[in-house]
């Protein structure tokens, strides 16, 4: 059997895992070092430009200070308090100077200017308005820390905005991420799921079409998988399964020829001797050709059912269609068997709409009609009942053959369709080879119609099947 495994269901969901898998750890992984770096720019805005920018706000405040103690001292002409808060403000600028420098090297170079030595001017001027202009040192400093400031500013909005375009690009991966997800992972189980019941329902269409007994034919291979192993497998069985019916009708039919020639000669033997051409026949030996005779006539009625069925399986059932009246197929039908329902003490009735015909082969039909009312002329025992009836539903003409025996139990009313099948419980105690309901199902389904059982246990049965209707 040839291979047709090219990557297997396990190998496929875990793929599809795998695929998954991936994207989450990648998507979980950027997020997480973007965290990490947005950490990092948080860390520097605060230990660095907050910090920053707080220690030169402080120091601005002191030169502030200073110089409105310088203006003070000239004004009042030489206010020795304000020299005092000169000297203190001074002092505390350059802690501040130095604790920053120490914790932001990188503004020693800028900052060399404001730790050289300086020279303050206390003297008064000659004119009231010179004596509020700024100190040049101190507005000097001023000047080279208020751009420090703006410069601090700067780089704060600079990463500020790092950190907003930064979030912006994790939002959008994240997002990409999760989506990609939800993608591959309900995209992939539907496809998934899809896949597999469709090679699934390949393999479930040919499993009930052999389940109903008919011709079993190849499933197509949809996958190369476990279930396209199991579609060839099952192409294998179907293939093997048709050689053996052929065989087993080819057999059938070349028995039934063999036989039948023989088993005329015993017929026509039986006959001659049962009417005397060879001698007077007394009671006891008319009794036995009797039985010859009958036991002969039960073997050719299964030969000519075996006859059927071999010829039905090699695809040679042709139907001759023509518009039968349904009261003339029910009439002859029960003709036919009355003698066997006198014989079994059953009563027959029959019931047929007005008018109603049907378009179907006579020869066939008579032969399903004969088949299901010898059935429950067989089933329904001494004094019981049989009623046929017809009636038109819709497009189609409803037979009905109803008896009063025991019933089918509901685990059996599909299997008794099949050939050689007979319910256990009349095996043994009813004749018959499972060959007639097997015949009828095969009629009726060539000539488009149906065929179903309705019964209960001990409540008797109820077969039915339809042919088209005529107007």
């Amino acid at each position: 059997m040839p291979k047709a495994r090219h990557l297997t269901i396990a190998a496929k969901l875990t793929v599809w895992a795998c695929a998954l898998i991936v994207v989450f750890f990648a998507t979980s992984a950027y997020l997480f070092q973007q965290v990490r770096k947005d950490a990092e720019i948080a860390g520097l805005m605060v230990t660095e430009n907050h910090d920053l920018d707080s220690a030169i706000q402080r120091m601005l405040e002191r030169l502030y200070n200073v110089q409105n103690n310088i203006r003070r001292y000239r004004i009042l002409g030489g206010d020795q308090a304000a020299v005092g808060f000169i000297v203190e403000d001074l002092t505390r600028f350059g802690e501040i100077l130095n604790r920053t420098i120490e914790k932001h090297p990188r503004y020693a170079d800028e900052w060399r200017e404001l730790t050289s030595e300086y020279q303050i001017t206390l003297d008064p001027a000659n004119t009231p308005g010179e004596n509020l202009t700024p100190d040049d040192t101190v507005s000097d400093w001023t000047d080279i820390l208020e751009q420090s400031l703006l410069d601090n500013q700067a780089d704060t909005e600079a990463r500020l905005t790092q950190l907003r375009d930064a979030g912006r690009h994790a939002a959008n991966v994240g997002m990409y991420g999760l989506a990609f997800c939800l993608v591959v992972g309900v995209g992939g189980s539907l496809l998934l799921a899809w896949t597999l019941n469709r090679s699934l329902g390949e393999v479930r269409r040919g499993i009930r079409e052999l389940g109903t007994g008919a011709t079993p034919r190849d499933v197509r291979i949809l996958s190369r998988d476990e279930l396209g192993e199991l579609a060839l497998a099952f192409n294998a069985m179907a293939a093997r399964l048709r050689r053996e019916e052929r065989m087993r009708a080819d057999f059938i039919a070349m028995l039934s020829h063999e036989i039948r020639t023989p088993l005329t000669s015993v017929r026509e033997a039986v006959d001659l001797i049962g009417s005397g051409t060879f001698g007077a026949v007394n009671e006891r030996q008319k009794r036995f050709l009797d039985i010859a005779e009958k036991e002969s006539g039960r073997l050719s009625g299964l030969l000519s059912r075996l006859l059927s069925v071999s010829r039905m399986e090699t695809q040679e059932l042709e139907l001759n269609p023509e518009r039968v009246d349904a009261a003339g197929l029910v009439d002859a039908a029960l003709e036919r068997l009355a003698p066997t329902a006198r014989g079994a003490d059953v009563t027959l009735e029959a019931e047929v709409g007005p008018g109603l015909a049907v378009t179907a082969d006579p020869a066939h039909i008579s032969q399903v009609l004969t088949n299901l009312v010898g059935n429950a002329v067989k089933f329904s025992g001494r004094g019981g009942k049989v009623r046929v009836s017809a009636e038109r539903s819709g497009d189609e003409a409803l037979f009905c053959v109803r008896d009063n025996g025991p019933g089918i139990p509901e685990d059996e009313r599909e299997r008794i369709f099949l050939k050689y099948y007979r319910e256990p419980g009349v095996r043994d105690s009813i004749d018959g080879a499972g060959l007639g309901l097997a015949i009828s199902r095969r009629i009726v389904l060539a000539h488009g119609g149906r065929i179903w059982v309705e019964s209960e246990p001990g409540r008797g049965a109820t077969f039915r099947f339809t042919l088209p209707a005529t107007a």
